[in-house]
């Protein structure tokens, strides 16, 4: 994850992902460059129509004045389809861009800017460069004709030579776009504050989970975690503290748990944690051990420290269950439980606990 996170900001495409509400989540530094939008703004979590408002305000689009009520309407449609339609930007400092919009699971949507322009330069000069060859082929007179076909055997090599590291160039491009495009698939799995799985990657991964242990008779255990009070660690520290504490507490489960093991945002300060290969008991004692740590480690945030704890319910797989719904029921009751008995604590759902 720590190499997605840095090709998020290597990219030479500008991205923007939109939550399920269309405000904007996250942008990366490419984007930056090329929009320079206003820190303030960003901050303040805007629709995506603030950041094209702010964009129009600069000056940045190269449109007659008539045509930009026209072009907005349509970004407003391509927002709200996410067809992945292509669509060409020009850019008052020259630059060239082509634009898509896909959604993402969950409803939300990716944004994507790529910069055409140094493709067209190339182009511009590959027409003068015909057109220059045309005019000298026209001036050629009869008499230096046998000169001529000496010099357009030359060309013809340098043009095949020409056209050899071309098809190289297209054939490399190709491959990095097919690269990026699989980095960009990953991002769209991520939970964007965070760092870990996103629901919807969440939901999939514990029903592939699901499958995997019911088919080579394996134990799985799946663990709700909740934030004990957060809303108080939102008022005291406001939202940037809760956002703080989050990607502390992701970070902290993420570096506690195996390589086999996964962790996901299910939505605002709730998390679920699958255990491979491990028995209830077993897992309980793990997560356990990660409750006290994130009890005892203090969060420095500005002048001040946060104090953290949480709660946990565990439920392990029963021979009985057809899906992994029943075993997130379970989790969930347990994890109940474990609020409503004192907080800061592991409940553990009993294998004849009804779902």
């Amino acid at each position: 994850m720590a190499a997605l996170a840095a090709a998020w900001d290597v990219v030479d495409i500008g991205i923007v992902l939109l939550d399920d509400e269309l405000k904007v989540s996250a942008v990366n530094q490419s984007l930056m460059a090329m929009a320079n939008p206003s820190p303030a703004l960003l901050g303040s979590r805007p629709a995506f129509r603030d950041l094209v408002d702010q964009a129009v305000a600069d000056d940045l689009y190269d449109m007659p004045p008539e045509s930009l009520p026209v072009f907005l309407k349509a970004l407003d449609k391509e927002l709200r389809l996410g067809s992945g339609k292509r669509r060409r930007i020009k850019l008052k400092d020259g630059r060239r861009l082509v634009f898509r919009c896909a959604v993402l699971p969950g409803g939300g949507r990716i944004l994507t800017y790529v910069d055409i322009t140094p493709e067209l330069r190339q182009e511009a000069a590959e027409v003068m460069e015909r057109t220059f060859a045309e005019g000298r082929f026209n001036s050629e007179t009869m008499e230096t004709q046998a000169s001529y076909l000496a010099t357009l055997a030359e060309d013809v090599a340098e043009s095949a030579q020409r056209s050899e590291i071309s098809r190289q160039l297209l054939e490399r491009e190709i491959d990095e776009r097919r690269q990026i495009e699989t980095k960009l698939r990953i991002l769209a799995t991520i939970d964007g504050l965070t760092g870990a799985l996103n629901r919807s990657e969440t939901m999939a991964t514990a029903r592939r989970a699901f499958q995997d242990a019911v088919q080579f008779d394996r134990d799985l255990t799946l663990v709700m975690v909740d934030v004990d009070f957060f809303k108080s660690v939102n008022d005291h520290y406001g939202h940037a503290g809760g956002n703080h504490a989050l990607r502390h507490l992701a970070g902290t489960l993420r570096d506690g748990i195996r390589e086999s093991d996964f962790i996901g945002r299910l939505g605002g300060e709730e998390f679920l944690i699958g255990l491979l290969d491990m028995p209830p008991v077993a897992a309980v004692a793990f997560v356990d051990r990660l409750r006290r740590r994130i009890a005892d480690r203090k969060l420095p945030f500005g002048q001040h420290m946060i104090e953290l704890t949480v709660s946990m319910g565990a439920a392990s797989l029963r021979s009985t269950d057809t899906s992994v719904e029943p075993v997130i029921i379970r989790a969930d009751a347990a994890l109940y439980r474990a609020k409503t008995g004192g907080r800061n604590r592991v409940e553990l759902a009993a294998q004849t606990e009804a779902a």
